[in-house]
């Protein structure tokens, strides 16, 4: 069985995801740090396989420990402050997030000793 991490899983796009990746053959690793846009109800109640973690992905030595702890060979960056009009009143928990918590998250994938796809889509 595969492990994949879902970052950001609470989110619209990475529930609906993490749904559809559970009718596979998926082990998944959701991590996402619950803000206003994340939704608990989104997740599907009767998914096996499947664990969920609150926390950053700035948080480079946790992801770390989640790399060696579950091997996975795909990683789905999901995690993102994405509503425009919050980034005029707060861009610094855009930059945190956006720009820092990507970094953290590519740095600690380049520093695990094993090969790792990242899916990153385009925001």
């Amino acid at each position: 069985m595969k492990k994949v991490i879902v970052t950001g899983g609470l989110g619209f796009i990475g529930s609906n995801l993490i749904n559809i990746l559970s009718k596979k053959d998926f082990f998944i690793i959701n991590i996402d740090k619950v803000t206003y846009a994340s939704n608990f109800k989104n997740i599907s109640n009767n998914i096996k396989n499947y664990k969920f973690y609150k926390q950053d992905i700035n948080n480079q030595n946790f992801i770390k420990k989640i790399l060696n702890k579950y091997n996975p060979s795909l990683v789905f960056n999901l995690a993102a402050e994405t509503h425009v009009d919050r980034s005029i009143d707060g861009p610094k928990q855009f930059i945190n997030s956006n720009i820092n918590g990507v970094f953290n998250l590519l740095e600690a994938i380049r520093k695990y000793k094993r090969k790792i796809k990242l899916i990153f889509p385009e925001q």
